[in-house]
């Protein structure tokens, strides 16, 4: 089992929650939903030997990918991941992988297991881990999601913009999100962290 180690950088006009996780012991990371260019991120990966393996998107929103150019620029060996179900938000942006619903993406020992989440966009995806970053998160969960903008502290995800559906939002939250366990901290696209726990018992769009 590897060791998760997650920095958090709020990037962007709209304060967009940028994730770099990795892999402790291999070094490998990947980049989640860098929104604007942030050099804090490429002095995180230089000062801990890394090598960015992926560069990934929960979904297609500016404030979510208009980073990526200059990373790539950057690592030009990572590789840009996306659900197929983005493309209408990502041009001219082509994603050199294509995620789906049970696909994985392997850091060394830690494996990032994709999940299915549309509703805010129809191809919004949500990566869960059976690890949490013991450092950053002092207590103890059973693993961690990046939920990007379906779920949020006590709140969701839009679906007033185009390609949002309330409806399709809801379920992929209690049909899927949900099913992880109560003890899963919640790493969203903007704001602070929760757990799976506090937003079935709390979250009032549920």
């Amino acid at each position: 089992m590897g060791t998760l180690k997650n920095r958090i950088y709020v990037v962007g006009a709209i304060g967009t929650d940028c994730y770099l996780a990795w892999d402790d012991e291999s070094g490998d990371a990947m980049l989640i939903d860098p929104g604007a260019y942030e050099p804090a991120v490429e002095r995180t990966i230089e000062e801990n030997g890394l090598v960015l393996k992926y560069i990934v998107l929960t979904h297609g929103h500016y404030d979510h990918k208009d980073g990526i150019q200059e990373f790539k620029e950057e690592y030009p060996d990572a590789i840009f991941a996306a659900s197929a179900g983005e493309k209408g938000l990502l041009d001219p942006l082509s994603p050199e992988l294509e995620l789906a619903e049970g696909d994985t993406l392997e850091l060394g020992d830690l494996s990032f297991q994709v999940i299915e989440t549309p509703g805010h966009t129809p191809g919004g995806l949500s990566f869960y881990v059976d690890a949490w970053d013991k450092e950053l998160i002092g207590e103890d969960y059973s693993g961690t999601l990046f939920s990007g903008d379906t779920l949020f502290h006590a709140s969701i995800g839009r679906t007033d913009l185009n390609g949002g559906d309330f409806n399709t939002l809801i379920s992929s939250i209690r049909e899927k999100l949900f099913k992880l366990p109560d003890d899963t901290i919640v790493l969203p696209g903007h704001l602070d962290a929760t757990t799976i726990g506090y937003e079935k018992r709390y979250n009032p769009f549920i």
